[in-house]
């Protein structure tokens, strides 16, 4: 008995179709899922392949930046020192202008400036610097001056001075104060 050729027709387009519908029904979306599942772990090794390599690296980079502050740090009480020299040479141009007389010139010492440059960096140790001041002016102005001074939180003592001029109508005079101020502290004294 052979099966009619209608049957025969029936059973070979099913079948295929058949196939193709459990294809797609099935084994696509499985397939999808599973390259799916696939993509996310190579995705999640690679991830944790450079959360090792980030690890490894780190006490090299923690050593790298406490390193790196601390040259910060250095360069800072560096720069801060340089500062207060500088705000000190301000203060005391403006206070001579403010008692009449001609600031000509203000000398640290060289070698105490690079002294601080070398002691800046240590914590909390105070610096001292010499300074020369040589003004031209009168003498009640330069005497108001140095009271001035000394009442200002950076002045700590008198190394030298030195006064010279003649007696003329306006006594004007050549004038040198040496002194050792405290670097750092040059706010207004109340």
């Amino acid at each position: 008995m052979t099966a009619p050729p209608k049957q025969v027709w029936l059973y070979g387009t099913a079948i295929p179709a058949l196939m193709i519908i459990g294809y797609f029904v099935a084994y696509a979306p499985a397939a999808r899922r599973l390259e799916s599942v696939r993509y996310e772990v190579t995705d999640a090794q690679r991830k944790l392949d450079d959360y090792r390599l980030t690890m490894a690296e780190l006490p090299a980079f923690l050593e790298a930046d406490r390193n790196l502050e601390s040259m910060r740090r250095q360069l800072n009480s560096s720069l801060f020192a340089k500062g207060d020299i500088l705000e000190l040479f301000r203060q005391l141009t403006r206070e001579a202008e403010n008692h009449s007389l001609q600031l000509v010139q203000i000398t640290p010492p060289i070698d105490e400036l690079l002294e601080l440059n070398r002691q800046a960096s240590p914590g909390n140790i105070p610096l001292y610097l010499s300074v020369t001041l040589d003004f031209k002016g009168q003498y009640a102005d330069f005497g108001r001056y140095v009271s001035r001074l000394e009442a200002m939180p950076y002045f700590r003592s008198v190394k030298a001075c030195y006064l010279r001029g003649r007696q003329t109508v306006q006594p004007v005079i050549d004038m040198s104060l040496s002194f050792k101020a405290l670097i750092g502290t040059t706010e207004e004294a109340s």
